[in-house]
């Protein structure tokens, strides 16, 4: 992520003196102050020590930090005292035999196609007729099939119709419930690009030679659903382990388009366990690790950027195209999208973005520059330091986003015929809105862009319904905001942070062995956890009333070739599979034995 900024290019500016501005404008000593500098530097050494140290210790503790690193290398959590066998873990990972079953079950999986569109409507209502949902109910069926001890042992709801909800209940009710989240629903293939595939994309198919399975919904996220199945299969079949804290698995069919499904699963989750009842919520999201600087980092997304989509029409006259105006409602609504892109929200990077927290443990724990170290470490305090900061993230396009809200004209329609004017033309603008800002604050950024050129031109302008400008005779224009998402809550980095963390670090270090020594340190070096800032939305966004502690990420070494994810090709390494598997078989043994007293 941040390792592939060019940093030379990016400090070869003024900025490079990276002192405050104080100690670019010292003043001459006179010759007889000279004799007070002793005092002077003991002075200053007391109030440095009591004052700097304050200042240092109310900025983590507004960080919500527990010890005096703004990165904390989180302790491991060794799984061997709380699980039933701990022999099971390699067995998961390296038994042939039992990879065949997982190969199968996910291979079958991938065969139906559960494309969604975003046309489709709901399936109670009135997309009650719609066939492209029966893949949805043939799934069901396999899975049914497929996992006979789960549906056998636990509690199984449609919640829907199609959302499935399956409930391990615990024998401690006091125990708050633990919530893990995949999807069913698959990005649509499209017949165009069926000759581009290396196989069918509802195949499944597993190459041998270089490991990958390839498939629509192999990374996103068949591998997540299916894996967490298994995880409850073997554990049922193991027939030991006896969970105090009630397990949930919840599978929304529309995360690719609205996510009404997941929405109707939060509201019987609420209506059963009450807002604030979850211990924690773990969905898709990042997935693996990263290798930056010759150090491990797993980013776990505690975040998410909001969403907007803003439909903007103009009405204005018709008429042949023999006699136009200066300008067409189409030529108009160039001038406005000229605008919009001409004034772009502006990037912010505080405390509250998590970013700021992988920022800091690139600084603690990485060999970057002195100055861009600097820079990072002290952009909370200083204004200047925190723009040089700014200026290293805006210079890539893979970080820009990060620090920003985004605007992207992605739809536009008008005109129906060679020689007629436009009478009606249509945009459509989706934003993905910063952690600092609001959709309130989205949606005053392009009224006043709007206004700007409806008054220029002399055309009205409604908003939502409400007339800012009254139409005119050469028209109006009317801007409607869809889907209006504020940014997620960010989760805490507290007791359950830890836990999660804690014990994705033992996975990759002690049981996946994926640490690395470097050449200058050949112990190994501790993973660095950190929170990432997720620029699009997954189905958590309908679940942050359950609990504030909510994770999306997917565990697994997953190889650096795999990808594809809504394109051509979409394989991952089917190892990154069983990885899935072999930590939530622990983790929900781990998480169990955890008191709800040490997370308040």
């Amino acid at each position: 992520m941040f390792g592939d900024l060019n940093e030379k290019e990016t400090l070869n500016k003024n900025w490079l003196n990276n002192d405050l501005p104080i100690h670019n404008n010292q003043r001459s000593l006179k010759k007889y102050n000279r004799w007070l500098i002793p005092f002077w530097l003991l002075f200053i050494f007391i109030i440095s020590s009591i004052f700097g140290k304050t200042v240092y210790n109310n900025n983590l503790l507004n960080l919500k930090v527990p010890d005096e690193s703004l990165c904390p290398i989180l302790e491991k959590i060794n799984p061997n005292s709380y699980i039933t066998n701990p022999d099971n873990i390699k067995y998961i990972l390296e038994d042939d035999k039992f990879h065949e079953l997982l190969n199968k079950r996910f291979q079958n999986s991938i065969k139906i196609p559960t494309e969604i569109y975003d046309d489709m409507q709901d399936p109670v209502g009135n997309g009650s007729k719609d066939k492209r949902w029966y893949p949805f109910l043939w799934f069901h069926h396999y899975l049914e099939k497929t996992y006979p001890l789960i549906y056998k042992n636990l509690k199984v709801e449609k919640i829907n119709k199609l959302g499935l909800v399956y409930t391990w209940k615990g024998t401690d009710d006091k125990k708050k419930p633990i919530m893990l989240t995949a999807h069913q629903d698959v990005v649509p293939v499209q017949e165009a690009t069926l000759n581009k595939w290396d196989s069918p994309p509802f195949d499944g198919h597993i190459d041998n030679k270089t490991g990958f399975i390839i498939g629509r919904g192999v990374c996103d996220c068949k591998n997540l659903l299916i894996g967490l199945l298994s995880t409850i299969e073997f554990l049922l079949e193991e027939n030991k382990f006896k969970p105090k804290r009630t397990i949930i698995l919840a599978f929304g069919y529309d995360e690719e388009s609205a996510g009404e499904g997941a929405k109707h699963i939060s509201n019987h989750l609420i209506s059963q366990y009450g807002e604030n009842n979850f211990l924690q919520i773990i969905d898709e999201g990042t997935a693996g690790y990263e290798n930056l600087n010759d150090r491990n980092f797993v980013f776990i997304a505690s975040g998410e950027k909001g969403h907007l989509n803003s439909q903007i029409e103009i009405f204005s006259i018709g008429g042949h195209s023999s006699v136009p105006d200066s300008h067409t409602s189409i030529g108009i609504i160039a001038k406005l999208i000229n605008e919009i892109e001409s004034n772009p929200f502006k990037p912010i990077l505080t405390k509250s973005n998590p970013v700021m927290s992988q920022l800091y443990c690139l600084a603690e724990h990485t060999n970057i520059s002195k100055n861009l170290k600097s820079n990072i470490l002290k952009s909370q305090i200083d204004p200047q330091a925190n723009a040089r900061v700014i200026e290293y993230l805006n210079s890539k396009i893979e970080t820009k986003y990060l620090i920003q809200t985004s605007q992207a004209v992605d739809i536009i329609e008008g005109g129906v015929k060679a020689n007629a004017l436009p009478e009606h033309v249509s945009m459509l603008v989706n934003t993905r809105i910063a952690i600092e800002s609001s959709v309130e604050e989205t949606v005053l950024h392009y009224k006043n862009l709007i206004e700007i050129i409806a008054k220029k031109y002399n055309f009205g302008f409604i908003l939502n319904n409400e007339t800012i400008i009254e139409p005119t005779e050469k028209g109006h224009f009317k801007y409607t905001t869809i889907e209006p998402l504020e940014p997620a809550p960010v989760s805490p980095q507290n007791e359950s942070w830890k836990i999660f963390g804690g014990s994705l670090r033992y996975f990759y270090e002690n049981i996946l062995n994926t640490s690395t020594t470097t050449t200058t340190n050949t112990t190994q070096d501790p993973f660095i956890i950190t929170p990432f800032i997720s620029t699009g939305n997954t189905d958590t966004k309908n679940y942050w009333k359950l609990t504030k502690n909510i994770y999306r990420y997917i565990p697994g070494n997953i190889s650096s070739k795999s990808g594809g994810v809504h394109s051509v090709n979409e394989k991952i390494n089917i190892s990154s599979h069983y990885d899935i598997i072999a930590f939530y078989y622990y983790f929900l043994q781990v998480i169990d034995k955890v008191e709800d007293e040490s997370f308040d």
